[in-house]
Protein backbone atom coordinates (compact mmCIF):
# COMPACT_ATOMS: atom_id res chain seq x y z
CA UNK A 1 0.00 0.00 0.00
CA UNK A 2 2.30 2.55 0.78
CA UNK A 3 4.64 1.62 -2.35
CA UNK A 4 1.22 1.84 -4.54
CA UNK A 5 1.08 5.54 -2.86
CA UNK A 6 4.40 6.66 -4.47
CA UNK A 7 2.53 7.34 -8.09
CA UNK A 8 0.62 10.05 -5.50
CA UNK A 9 3.38 11.54 -4.39
CA UNK A 10 4.76 12.10 -7.69
CA UNK A 11 2.16 13.10 -9.39
CA UNK A 12 1.17 16.17 -7.70
CA UNK A 13 4.98 16.80 -6.68
CA UNK A 14 4.77 16.34 -3.09
CA UNK A 15 8.62 15.05 -2.98
CA UNK A 16 8.31 15.04 0.84
CA UNK A 17 6.56 12.11 1.42
CA UNK A 18 8.45 9.54 -0.65
CA UNK A 19 10.71 9.12 2.14
CA UNK A 20 7.81 8.59 4.71
CA UNK A 21 6.32 5.87 2.09
CA UNK A 22 9.57 4.15 1.65
CA UNK A 23 10.58 4.04 5.33
CA UNK A 24 6.51 2.75 6.23
CA UNK A 25 7.31 0.26 2.91
CA UNK A 26 10.43 -0.76 4.60
CA UNK A 27 9.16 -1.12 8.13
CA UNK A 28 6.07 -3.21 6.95
CA UNK A 29 8.20 -6.05 5.09
CA UNK A 30 10.99 -5.82 7.90
CA UNK A 31 7.51 -6.52 10.23
CA UNK A 32 6.35 -9.29 7.92
CA UNK A 33 9.76 -11.11 7.49
CA UNK A 34 10.79 -11.24 11.08
CA UNK A 35 7.20 -12.44 11.82
CA UNK A 36 7.47 -15.20 9.26
CA UNK A 37 10.71 -16.20 10.05
CA UNK A 38 10.54 -16.16 13.80
CA UNK A 39 6.93 -18.48 13.31
CA UNK A 40 7.15 -20.23 9.99
CA UNK A 41 7.25 -23.59 11.72
CA UNK A 42 3.69 -24.65 10.45
CA UNK A 43 1.89 -25.70 13.42
CA UNK A 44 -2.43 -26.26 13.95
CA UNK A 45 -3.58 -24.10 16.13
CA UNK A 46 -7.09 -23.36 18.12
CA UNK A 47 -10.07 -20.98 16.97
CA UNK A 48 -8.90 -19.51 20.24
CA UNK A 49 -5.47 -18.78 19.08
CA UNK A 50 -6.64 -17.79 15.57
CA UNK A 51 -8.73 -14.82 16.95
CA UNK A 52 -5.53 -13.63 18.94
CA UNK A 53 -3.26 -13.86 15.68
CA UNK A 54 -5.81 -11.62 14.02
CA UNK A 55 -6.64 -9.61 16.78
CA UNK A 56 -2.81 -8.87 16.66
CA UNK A 57 -2.38 -8.57 13.18
CA UNK A 58 -4.87 -5.76 12.62
CA UNK A 59 -3.20 -3.48 15.60
CA UNK A 60 0.50 -4.43 14.34
CA UNK A 61 -1.39 -3.10 10.49
CA UNK A 62 -2.59 -0.21 12.87
CA UNK A 63 0.54 0.54 14.15
CA UNK A 64 2.50 0.50 10.71
CA UNK A 65 -0.37 2.89 8.88
CA UNK A 66 0.22 5.67 11.50
CA UNK A 67 3.46 5.97 10.11
CA UNK A 68 2.72 8.36 7.16
CA UNK A 69 0.53 10.51 9.16
CA UNK A 70 3.68 10.87 11.33
CA UNK A 71 6.14 11.10 9.26
CA UNK A 72 4.68 13.50 6.53
CA UNK A 73 3.79 15.91 9.58
CA UNK A 74 6.91 15.78 11.28
CA UNK A 75 8.84 16.38 7.58
CA UNK A 76 6.49 19.56 6.77
CA UNK A 77 8.48 22.54 8.47
CA UNK A 78 7.67 25.88 9.36
CA UNK A 79 4.27 27.11 9.65
CA UNK A 80 1.85 24.53 8.37
CA UNK A 81 -1.99 23.91 8.69
CA UNK A 82 -3.65 23.25 12.13
CA UNK A 83 -4.86 20.01 10.48
CA UNK A 84 -1.92 18.73 9.33
CA UNK A 85 0.48 20.13 12.25
CA UNK A 86 -2.04 17.54 14.62
CA UNK A 87 -0.75 14.61 13.02
CA UNK A 88 2.99 15.36 14.68
CA UNK A 89 0.78 14.20 17.96
CA UNK A 90 1.43 10.45 17.17
CA UNK A 91 -1.99 9.94 19.25
CA UNK A 92 -3.50 11.86 16.44
CA UNK A 93 -2.10 9.58 13.74
CA UNK A 94 -2.82 6.23 15.33
CA UNK A 95 -6.24 7.23 15.74
CA UNK A 96 -6.53 8.07 11.79
CA UNK A 97 -5.10 4.56 11.14
CA UNK A 98 -7.53 3.14 13.25
CA UNK A 99 -9.95 4.82 12.15
CA UNK A 100 -9.10 4.27 8.30
CA UNK A 101 -8.62 0.70 8.06
CA UNK A 102 -11.45 -0.52 10.48
CA UNK A 103 -13.61 1.77 7.58
CA UNK A 104 -14.89 4.08 10.25
CA UNK A 105 -14.49 8.05 9.05
CA UNK A 106 -14.34 9.33 12.74
CA UNK A 107 -11.19 11.72 12.48
CA UNK A 108 -8.51 14.04 13.84
CA UNK A 109 -8.20 15.87 10.99
CA UNK A 110 -9.33 19.68 11.09
CA UNK A 111 -10.30 20.27 7.90
CA UNK A 112 -9.32 17.46 5.48
CA UNK A 113 -8.93 20.14 2.39
CA UNK A 114 -5.52 21.44 4.47
CA UNK A 115 -4.38 17.79 3.69
CA UNK A 116 -1.78 17.20 1.07
CA UNK A 117 -2.92 14.82 -1.68
CA UNK A 118 -0.67 12.26 -0.67
CA UNK A 119 -2.35 11.86 3.22
CA UNK A 120 -5.73 12.38 1.41
CA UNK A 121 -5.07 9.34 -0.54
CA UNK A 122 -3.80 7.31 2.37
CA UNK A 123 -7.00 7.94 4.46
CA UNK A 124 -9.36 6.63 1.57
CA UNK A 125 -6.68 3.96 0.34
CA UNK A 126 -6.62 2.39 3.74
CA UNK A 127 -10.58 2.28 3.74
CA UNK A 128 -10.98 0.62 1.00
CA UNK A 129 -8.58 -2.09 2.09
CA UNK A 130 -10.09 -2.01 5.38
CA UNK A 131 -14.00 -2.28 3.98
CA UNK A 132 -12.59 -5.71 2.14
CA UNK A 133 -10.82 -6.79 5.20
CA UNK A 134 -7.27 -7.53 5.90
CA UNK A 135 -7.19 -11.25 5.70
CA UNK A 136 -9.59 -11.43 2.54
CA UNK A 137 -6.99 -9.33 1.04
CA UNK A 138 -4.01 -11.98 2.29
CA UNK A 139 -6.25 -15.16 1.17
CA UNK A 140 -6.93 -13.57 -2.70
CA UNK A 141 -2.67 -13.93 -2.70
CA UNK A 142 -1.77 -17.09 -0.81
CA UNK A 143 -4.03 -19.70 0.73
CA UNK A 144 -2.19 -21.01 4.08
CA UNK A 145 -2.20 -24.58 4.44
CA UNK A 146 -4.29 -25.00 7.84
CA UNK A 147 -6.98 -23.18 9.74
CA UNK A 148 -8.15 -20.96 6.55
CA UNK A 149 -11.90 -21.01 7.68
CA UNK A 150 -10.99 -20.04 11.38
CA UNK A 151 -8.82 -17.18 9.38
CA UNK A 152 -12.37 -16.43 7.52
CA UNK A 153 -14.35 -16.35 9.85
CA UNK A 154 -11.84 -14.45 12.73
CA UNK A 155 -12.80 -11.58 10.36
CA UNK A 156 -16.63 -11.66 10.53
CA UNK A 157 -16.79 -13.81 7.01
CA UNK A 158 -18.70 -16.46 6.81
CA UNK A 159 -20.28 -17.09 3.32
CA UNK A 160 -18.40 -18.99 0.27
CA UNK A 161 -18.79 -17.53 -3.42
CA UNK A 162 -16.13 -20.50 -4.47
CA UNK A 163 -15.33 -23.73 -3.54
CA UNK A 164 -11.76 -22.74 -2.29
CA UNK A 165 -11.45 -19.73 0.03
CA UNK A 166 -9.02 -18.13 -2.00
CA UNK A 167 -11.43 -18.38 -4.88
CA UNK A 168 -13.73 -16.91 -2.35
CA UNK A 169 -11.44 -14.49 -1.83
CA UNK A 170 -10.52 -13.37 -5.36
CA UNK A 171 -13.98 -13.42 -6.11
CA UNK A 172 -14.87 -10.93 -3.38
CA UNK A 173 -12.12 -8.67 -5.03
CA UNK A 174 -13.49 -9.11 -8.45
CA UNK A 175 -16.75 -7.72 -7.41
CA UNK A 176 -15.20 -4.92 -5.27
CA UNK A 177 -13.19 -3.52 -7.93
CA UNK A 178 -16.07 -3.55 -10.26
CA UNK A 179 -18.59 -1.68 -8.11
CA UNK A 180 -15.23 0.41 -6.74
CA UNK A 181 -14.63 1.68 -10.39
CA UNK A 182 -18.67 2.00 -11.36
CA UNK A 183 -19.28 4.19 -7.84
CA UNK A 184 -16.08 6.47 -8.68
CA UNK A 185 -17.41 7.14 -12.79
CA UNK A 186 -21.20 7.18 -10.90
CA UNK A 187 -19.99 10.17 -8.83
CA UNK A 188 -18.02 11.85 -11.69
CA UNK A 189 -20.75 11.80 -13.76
CA UNK A 190 -22.77 13.50 -11.27
CA UNK A 191 -20.34 16.53 -11.25
CA UNK A 192 -18.09 15.34 -8.51
CA UNK A 193 -14.50 16.51 -9.56
CA UNK A 194 -12.15 13.92 -10.79
CA UNK A 195 -9.88 13.35 -7.60
CA UNK A 196 -12.54 13.70 -5.14
CA UNK A 197 -14.65 11.55 -7.41
CA UNK A 198 -11.65 8.65 -6.86
CA UNK A 199 -11.61 9.35 -2.94
CA UNK A 200 -14.96 9.61 -2.06
CA UNK A 201 -15.39 6.24 -4.16
CA UNK A 202 -13.27 4.15 -2.57
CA UNK A 203 -14.26 5.75 0.31
CA UNK A 204 -18.34 5.25 -0.09
CA UNK A 205 -17.97 1.47 -1.60
CA UNK A 206 -16.29 0.72 1.45
CA UNK A 207 -18.95 2.12 4.00
CA UNK A 208 -16.16 4.44 5.07
CA UNK A 209 -16.50 7.92 5.62
CA UNK A 210 -13.38 9.74 5.46
CA UNK A 211 -13.79 12.61 2.72
CA UNK A 212 -11.59 15.40 1.04
CA UNK A 213 -13.63 18.75 1.60
CA UNK A 214 -13.75 19.10 5.24
CA UNK A 215 -17.28 19.36 5.06
CA UNK A 216 -18.27 15.87 3.82
CA UNK A 217 -21.15 16.08 1.12
CA UNK A 218 -22.87 19.17 2.12
CA UNK A 219 -20.75 21.36 -0.42
CA UNK A 220 -22.17 19.15 -3.18
CA UNK A 221 -25.18 19.41 -5.03
CA UNK A 222 -28.41 17.39 -4.95
CA UNK A 223 -27.30 15.16 -7.77
CA UNK A 224 -23.75 14.27 -6.63
CA UNK A 225 -25.45 13.24 -2.93
CA UNK A 226 -28.32 11.05 -4.51
CA UNK A 227 -25.67 9.70 -6.74
CA UNK A 228 -24.07 8.42 -3.53
CA UNK A 229 -26.82 6.42 -1.56
CA UNK A 230 -26.58 3.87 -4.42
CA UNK A 231 -23.33 3.28 -3.46
CA UNK A 232 -23.86 3.43 0.12
CA UNK A 233 -26.68 0.49 -0.47
CA UNK A 234 -24.77 -1.37 -2.35
CA UNK A 235 -21.93 -1.40 -0.16
CA UNK A 236 -23.67 -2.82 2.49
CA UNK A 237 -25.36 -6.00 0.63
CA UNK A 238 -23.70 -9.17 0.79
CA UNK A 239 -21.20 -10.13 -1.55
CA UNK A 240 -22.83 -13.68 -2.12
CA UNK A 241 -25.77 -11.66 -3.30
CA UNK A 242 -23.77 -8.90 -5.71
CA UNK A 243 -22.23 -12.74 -6.88
CA UNK A 244 -25.85 -13.88 -7.99
CA UNK A 245 -26.92 -11.22 -9.13
CA UNK A 246 -23.54 -10.61 -11.82
CA UNK A 247 -23.47 -14.17 -12.37
CA UNK A 248 -26.58 -15.13 -13.15
CA UNK A 249 -28.88 -12.60 -13.53
CA UNK A 250 -30.74 -13.24 -10.47
CA UNK A 251 -31.27 -9.89 -9.28
CA UNK A 252 -34.39 -11.50 -6.68
CA UNK A 253 -31.18 -12.24 -4.22
CA UNK A 254 -31.47 -8.39 -3.30
CA UNK A 255 -34.61 -9.22 -1.70
CA UNK A 256 -35.32 -12.64 -1.08
CA UNK A 257 -33.84 -13.50 1.93
CA UNK A 258 -35.08 -12.26 5.50
CA UNK A 259 -31.60 -10.00 6.47
CA UNK A 260 -32.14 -8.16 2.75
CA UNK A 261 -35.57 -7.30 2.86
CA UNK A 262 -35.04 -6.18 6.28
CA UNK A 263 -32.56 -3.68 5.17
CA UNK A 264 -35.12 -2.39 2.40
CA UNK A 265 -37.93 -2.11 4.59
CA UNK A 266 -35.42 0.10 7.48
CA UNK A 267 -34.16 2.47 4.58
CA UNK A 268 -37.70 3.45 4.31
CA UNK A 269 -39.23 3.57 7.42
CA UNK A 270 -36.37 5.39 8.99
CA UNK A 271 -36.02 8.02 6.11
CA UNK A 272 -39.59 8.21 6.41
CA UNK A 273 -39.40 8.84 10.40
CA UNK A 274 -36.16 11.22 9.71
CA UNK A 275 -38.34 12.98 6.96
CA UNK A 276 -41.24 13.80 9.65
CA UNK A 277 -39.29 14.46 12.96
CA UNK A 278 -37.42 17.23 10.88
CA UNK A 279 -41.01 18.62 9.79
CA UNK A 280 -42.01 18.98 13.39
CA UNK A 281 -38.55 20.16 14.80
CA UNK A 282 -37.25 22.57 12.21
CA UNK A 283 -40.60 23.29 10.35
CA UNK A 284 -38.79 21.90 6.67
CA UNK A 285 -39.59 18.80 4.14
CA UNK A 286 -35.51 17.87 4.47
CA UNK A 287 -36.03 14.66 2.00
CA UNK A 288 -32.82 14.24 0.74
CA UNK A 289 -30.94 15.62 4.07
CA UNK A 290 -32.83 12.83 5.08
CA UNK A 291 -32.48 10.11 2.94
CA UNK A 292 -29.10 10.61 2.84
CA UNK A 293 -28.10 10.53 6.69
CA UNK A 294 -30.41 7.80 7.15
CA UNK A 295 -28.77 5.51 4.62
CA UNK A 296 -25.61 6.99 5.84
CA UNK A 297 -26.55 5.84 9.50
CA UNK A 298 -27.86 2.17 8.47
CA UNK A 299 -25.18 1.27 5.87
CA UNK A 300 -22.66 2.91 8.75
CA UNK A 301 -21.05 4.66 6.03
CA UNK A 302 -20.64 7.77 7.77
CA UNK A 303 -20.92 10.93 4.93
CA UNK A 304 -23.12 13.30 5.81
CA UNK A 305 -24.89 16.22 4.59
CA UNK A 306 -25.95 17.94 7.13
CA UNK A 307 -24.14 18.82 11.00
CA UNK A 308 -25.46 16.56 13.52
CA UNK A 309 -25.36 18.51 16.09
CA UNK A 310 -28.04 20.92 14.81
CA UNK A 311 -30.74 17.63 14.67
CA UNK A 312 -33.10 17.00 17.72
CA UNK A 313 -32.23 14.62 20.23
CA UNK A 314 -34.96 12.18 18.58
CA UNK A 315 -32.95 12.38 15.19
CA UNK A 316 -29.96 11.37 16.90
CA UNK A 317 -31.34 8.31 19.09
CA UNK A 318 -32.97 7.23 15.32
CA UNK A 319 -29.32 7.34 13.96
CA UNK A 320 -28.20 5.93 16.71
CA UNK A 321 -30.37 3.17 17.00
CA UNK A 322 -29.23 2.53 12.89
CA UNK A 323 -25.56 2.37 13.53
CA UNK A 324 -26.04 -0.10 16.40
CA UNK A 325 -28.03 -2.01 13.68
CA UNK A 326 -25.88 -1.86 10.66
CA UNK A 327 -26.69 -3.75 7.18
CA UNK A 328 -26.09 -7.35 5.77
CA UNK A 329 -22.87 -9.31 7.06
CA UNK A 330 -20.90 -10.24 4.43
CA UNK A 331 -20.91 -6.86 3.11
CA UNK A 332 -18.31 -3.73 4.39
CA UNK A 333 -20.53 -2.29 7.15
CA UNK A 334 -19.87 -2.71 10.85
CA UNK A 335 -22.70 -2.94 13.12
CA UNK A 336 -24.35 -5.79 15.39
CA UNK A 337 -25.49 -6.76 11.79
CA UNK A 338 -29.24 -7.26 10.31
CA UNK A 339 -28.64 -10.78 10.26
CA UNK A 340 -28.14 -10.98 14.06
CA UNK A 341 -31.54 -8.70 14.60
CA UNK A 342 -33.49 -10.88 12.18
CA UNK A 343 -32.70 -14.05 13.81
CA UNK A 344 -33.41 -12.19 17.31
CA UNK A 345 -36.72 -11.08 15.94
CA UNK A 346 -37.20 -14.40 14.76
CA UNK A 347 -36.55 -15.81 18.10
CA UNK A 348 -38.99 -13.76 19.58
CA UNK A 349 -41.50 -15.49 16.61
CA UNK A 350 -41.21 -18.92 18.21
CA UNK A 351 -41.40 -17.63 21.74
CA UNK A 352 -44.73 -16.52 20.98
CA UNK A 353 -45.74 -19.46 18.95
CA UNK A 354 -44.75 -21.73 21.57
CA UNK A 355 -47.16 -19.61 24.36
CA UNK A 356 -50.06 -20.30 21.86
CA UNK A 357 -49.38 -23.71 20.70
CA UNK A 358 -50.88 -26.86 22.63
CA UNK A 359 -48.26 -29.37 22.57
CA UNK A 360 -44.32 -27.76 22.20
CA UNK A 361 -43.61 -30.94 19.66
CA UNK A 362 -45.95 -28.82 17.11
CA UNK A 363 -43.41 -25.52 17.00
CA UNK A 364 -41.62 -25.58 13.60
CA UNK A 365 -38.12 -23.53 13.83
CA UNK A 366 -37.66 -21.94 10.21
CA UNK A 367 -35.36 -19.16 9.17
CA UNK A 368 -35.42 -17.40 5.47
CA UNK A 369 -37.66 -20.62 4.10
CA UNK A 370 -35.17 -23.16 5.79
CA UNK A 371 -36.38 -25.30 8.60
CA UNK A 372 -34.28 -25.68 11.42
CA UNK A 373 -33.59 -28.42 13.93
CA UNK A 374 -33.96 -26.92 17.38
CA UNK A 375 -30.69 -27.52 18.69
CA UNK A 376 -29.42 -25.23 15.61
CA UNK A 377 -32.41 -22.98 16.43
CA UNK A 378 -31.01 -22.53 19.87
CA UNK A 379 -27.61 -21.97 18.28
CA UNK A 380 -28.11 -19.55 16.01
CA UNK A 381 -29.90 -17.56 18.96
CA UNK A 382 -27.43 -17.94 21.54
CA UNK A 383 -24.70 -16.91 19.21
CA UNK A 384 -27.04 -13.36 18.34
CA UNK A 385 -27.84 -13.02 21.89
CA UNK A 386 -24.11 -13.29 23.00
CA UNK A 387 -22.72 -11.01 20.45
CA UNK A 388 -25.63 -8.49 20.83
CA UNK A 389 -24.91 -8.52 24.95
CA UNK A 390 -21.35 -7.71 24.24
CA UNK A 391 -22.02 -4.96 22.11
CA UNK A 392 -24.61 -3.48 24.68
CA UNK A 393 -21.76 -3.69 27.55
CA UNK A 394 -19.17 -2.21 25.05
CA UNK A 395 -20.95 0.87 24.27
CA UNK A 396 -22.60 1.11 27.50
CA UNK A 397 -19.21 1.61 29.01
CA UNK A 398 -17.84 3.64 26.50
CA UNK A 399 -20.50 5.98 26.30
CA UNK A 400 -19.42 6.29 30.16
CA UNK A 401 -16.27 7.16 29.93
CA UNK A 402 -16.33 9.35 26.78
CA UNK A 403 -19.45 11.54 28.61
CA UNK A 404 -17.12 12.36 31.77
CA UNK A 405 -14.12 13.25 29.02
CA UNK A 406 -16.37 16.11 27.03
CA UNK A 407 -17.21 19.28 26.81
CA UNK A 408 -20.27 19.66 28.63
CA UNK A 409 -21.89 21.48 25.77
CA UNK A 410 -22.53 17.88 24.33
CA UNK A 411 -25.32 15.88 26.15
CA UNK A 412 -25.22 12.33 26.98
CA UNK A 413 -27.11 11.35 23.45
CA UNK A 414 -24.34 13.09 21.74
CA UNK A 415 -21.64 10.55 24.04
CA UNK A 416 -23.90 7.67 22.93
CA UNK A 417 -24.01 8.98 19.28
CA UNK A 418 -20.44 9.28 19.16
CA UNK A 419 -19.44 5.56 20.84
CA UNK A 420 -22.49 4.36 18.80
CA UNK A 421 -20.39 5.57 15.27
CA UNK A 422 -17.41 4.47 16.77
CA UNK A 423 -18.39 0.75 17.87
CA UNK A 424 -20.66 0.29 14.51
CA UNK A 425 -17.41 1.82 11.80
CA UNK A 426 -19.47 4.87 10.27
CA UNK A 427 -17.84 7.90 11.19
CA UNK A 428 -21.18 10.39 11.55
CA UNK A 429 -20.36 12.74 14.30
CA UNK A 430 -21.64 15.26 16.58
CA UNK A 431 -18.38 17.10 16.74
CA UNK A 432 -16.82 15.70 19.79
CA UNK A 433 -14.41 13.54 18.00
CA UNK A 434 -10.86 16.22 17.12
CA UNK A 435 -7.32 16.60 18.31
CA UNK A 436 -9.04 18.98 20.98
CA UNK A 437 -10.36 15.39 22.69
CA UNK A 438 -8.94 14.19 26.05
CA UNK A 439 -6.54 11.52 25.71
CA UNK A 440 -8.68 8.87 27.41
CA UNK A 441 -12.01 9.75 24.92
CA UNK A 442 -9.43 9.09 22.14
CA UNK A 443 -8.75 5.45 23.43
CA UNK A 444 -12.43 5.00 24.08
CA UNK A 445 -13.08 5.22 20.80
CA UNK A 446 -9.85 3.50 19.25
CA UNK A 447 -10.55 0.61 21.13
CA UNK A 448 -14.42 0.89 20.43
CA UNK A 449 -13.55 1.08 16.52
CA UNK A 450 -11.53 -1.85 16.75
CA UNK A 451 -13.53 -3.93 18.60
CA UNK A 452 -16.32 -3.23 16.29
CA UNK A 453 -14.34 -3.92 12.91
CA UNK A 454 -13.77 -7.59 14.55
CA UNK A 455 -17.35 -7.99 15.99
CA UNK A 456 -15.71 -7.78 19.66
CA UNK A 457 -14.50 -11.30 20.67
CA UNK A 458 -11.21 -11.22 19.15
CA UNK A 459 -10.27 -8.22 20.77
CA UNK A 460 -11.47 -9.79 23.86
CA UNK A 461 -9.41 -12.73 23.33
CA UNK A 462 -6.10 -10.71 22.68
CA UNK A 463 -7.47 -8.66 26.41
CA UNK A 464 -8.06 -12.01 28.16
CA UNK A 465 -4.14 -13.71 26.89
CA UNK A 466 -2.90 -10.21 27.68
CA UNK A 467 -3.86 -10.58 31.40
CA UNK A 468 -2.31 -13.70 31.69
CA UNK A 469 0.56 -13.06 30.56
CA UNK A 470 1.15 -10.05 33.10
CA UNK A 471 -0.65 -13.04 36.04
CA UNK A 472 2.39 -15.22 35.14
Amino acid sequence: MALASLPICLFFTEYYAILPFLLTAAVSVGMGQLLFWRFRQEKAIRYRQTLLVVALSWAVIFAIGTLPYWLIALSLDGDTAATISAFRDVWNALFESISGFTSTGLSMARDASQLPHCLQWWRSFTQWVGGIGLVVLTLSVLEPSSNVQHLYSAETREERLAPTLRETAQEIWKIYLLYTGASILLLALAGMPPWAALNHGLAAIATGGFDITGSSFQTYPPGVQLAAVPIMIAGAISFAAHAQVLRRGQVAALWEDMRHRALWLLLVIGTLFLLLEQRWYAGQWLWIDSLFQWTSALTTCGFAVVQEQTWSPTAKAWMTTAMILGAVSGSTVGGLKLDRVVVLYQAVVWYLRLIYRESPEELRYELNGRALSEQEAHRQLKSAAVLAALWLIALGVGTTLLFHTIDTRYSLIDALFECASALGTSGLSVGITGPDLFWLGKLTLMLLMWMGRLEIVAVLVLFSWLAQLLQR
